[in-house]
């Protein structure tokens, strides 16, 4: 590491050279150590902007013409980052709980869209076999149709063959009756 660059906790910049061969160490065991670089005027006005920003929104309420609340704000505890902490872990449980629930949910919608895939290709097979019962019935309608025709043919002929039989009948009993008086 260069002279230039050293490890400080988070918050703290320092432009102070230190020796190289200098052992860095955290202050503390909650602090987050990165190397502090020579900093532009532009990136240290954000700085001290970012510093004063949570005294300003306490003072913003001034603008609505609302003294008590500022009151209030200058006066009432100050939170830590601890208490910070403290305050988002049961929104990371919940969080947490919210991306279990959504596997889950995922999975089941994933599940069901199989079960609707298999159910359409169920659905396309029943429809292909009725298509094909429908056409199986049209051709033994079909069929049926003209074997109708033809045992009503061969009825018609049967009639006229039994007409033709009764009158031949007929006939030759008159003429019996004339020859066998």
């Amino acid at each position: 590491m260069s002279g230039m660059e050293e490890l400080r906790p988070e918050g703290v910049a320092t432009e102070e050279p230190k020796p190289e061969g200098a052992a860095t160490k955290p202050r503390s065991t909650g602090q987050i150590v990165r190397p502090v670089q020579h900093l532009s005027k532009l990136e240290k006005t954000v700085g001290v902007l970012r510093s004063m920003l949570p005294l300003a929104q306490k003072f913003l309420p001034l603008l609505d013409g609302q003294i008590g609340t500022v009151v209030s704000n200058l006066i009432g505890p100050q939170n830590s980052p601890r208490q910070v902490a403290q305050t988002l872990l049961p929104l990371q449980e919940g969080l947490a709980h919210l991306e279990r629930q959504h596997i889950e949910l995922r999975a089941q919608v994933a599940g069901h869209s199989a079960a609707l895939k298999q159910i359409d290709e169920q659905i396309e097979m029943v429809r292909k076999l009725t298509e094909d019962t429908a056409e199986e019935q049209r051709i033994l309608t079909e069929r049926l149709e003209k074997m109708r025709r033809k045992v009503n043919l061969i009825a018609v002929a049967g009639l006229v063959l039994l007409a033709a039989l009764v009158t031949l009948n007929v006939i030759l009993f008159v003429h019996m009756q004339r020859i066998f008086p």
